[in-house]
């Protein structure tokens, strides 16, 4: 994922065309995910924003790692 600053610090803020670069994803896609109730937005003006943080919560939460996969990472 890109990392946008601002005078010199990190954003905490990502755009959705960000959201779309990092789900790899379409930028309906993008802008139906904004839309679930589920999902971290923040709407200022037109503009849709999502908290990165809160954002990258959210999807891992939503990533399904089989039991196997996590038993081999977790011995590495």
């Amino acid at each position: 994922m890109e990392v946008t600053k601002m005078n010199g610090q990190e954003c905490v803020y990502m755009t959705v065309s960000e959201v779309k670069r990092y789900l790899n994803i379409s930028q309906a896609a993008a802008y139906e995910l904004t839309h679930r109730a589920d999902f971290p937005v923040c709407r200022i003006g037109g503009s849709i924003r999502i908290p990165k943080s809160a954002f990258l919560a959210w999807v891992e939460l939503r990533t399904h790692i089989p039991e196997a996969l996590a038993r081999h990472m977790a011995s590495a």
